[in-house]
């Protein structure tokens, strides 16, 4: 997941171009349900930009959208699709790391020829299908140390013997249910604000604690080999004493203070990475076995 969201975030940085009107006719029903061709040039457009300017195959993108169906109606069937709040704030998210607000982002999207709805749907699909894949599979994506081991040794690699543990304080910002862009936006700058001034943990959550509707979480220690490559990859880019970027959130907008960092003993990173790895490939294996059920039961009527 974290990858599609890095991806989408690609969008900020895109040129815009001429987007030639499509028409609405259906192009094809998944089980009684219609996607368009509107809904086809607006996926395209959206993958265009996420890919970096290459332009994906009509067949391409009409098999994404027909899978999308799939999997919000199979997570229909179990409970399991995601809020819009949840979907809201993955898109806030992604919004202001390109340093937008969700509604500059809707309508930057807007303007490259894509739509917020497509964005989100997206969004919406994949979450709810990760989900679906890693509970229906939690046993068979399960990991040992022998599989780790073996791993390991078919890549001629040693684990090391330290690692680092990262001491954090997750400030919150506070940002009411239902709040307008405006007010997550004032919020993203209250967070600059402090980001801007915070010059240690001792002094800064002073600071942080003094500010209207502002929580300091307790502190917690973390290690570098339990955190995603992307997360080790920020707390690694920001020093001693300062704070992450902000980041959208269900609470309001959250920066996390870097208090301290220290080389440690342990089982290794290198062990751990490897075993998320295996994980991973274990359920995406799954999960193209799950899709391929789901086809084979569907209805798709091409048209």
């Amino acid at each position: 997941m974290r990858t599609v969201l890095a991806g989408l975030a690609l969008v900020a940085a895109a040129v815009l171009l001429p987007v030639a009107p499509a028409k609405a006719q259906v192009v094809a029903l998944v089980n009684g349900e219609p996607i368009t061709a509107l809904d086809v040039a607006h996926r395209t457009r959206l993958l265009t930009l996420t890919s970096q300017g290459r332009s994906p195959d009509r067949k391409t993108v009409l098999e994404e959208l027909i899978d999308e169906r799939l999997k919000l109606r199979e997570a229909k069937k179990f409970g399991a699709v995601p809020s819009d709040s949840e979907v809201d704030t993955a898109f806030g998210n992604i919004a202001s790391r390109a340093r937008m607000s969700t509604a500059q982002f809707a309508q930057m999207l807007s303007a490259q020829g894509s739509n917020e709805r497509s964005f989100k749907d997206r969004l919406r699909a994949e979450i709810a299908w990760g989900g679906l894949v890693r509970a229906r599979y939690k046993v068979v994506a399960q990991v040992g140390d022998n599989d780790v081991a073996a791993a390991l040794s078919a890549r001629k690699q040693e684990a090391p013997q330290r690692i680092t543990e990262y001491t954090l304080r997750t400030v919150v910002f506070v940002v009411p249910r239902g709040a307008s862009d405006a007010t997550y936006e004032a919020r993203r700058r209250d967070a600059e604000a402090l980001r801007a001034r915070f010059q240690g943990c001792d002094e800064g959550l002073a600071i942080a604690r003094s500010a209207k509707e502002v929580v300091v979480r307790n502190a917690v220690r973390k290690a570098s080999a339990d955190l995603t490559p992307a997360l080790r990859e920020l707390l690694n880019a920001t020093p001693d004493g300062k704070l992450t970027p902000p980041e959208r959130t269900e609470a309001g907008v959250e920066v996390v203070a870097v208090c301290s960092r220290r080389e440690v003993a342990g089982q290794t990173a290198v062990m751990k990475e490897v075993r998320q790895e295996l994980v991973s490939e274990r359920l995406q294996t799954q999960s193209k076995r799950y899709m391929a059920e789901l086809r084979r039961a569907a209805l798709i009527e091409y048209r």
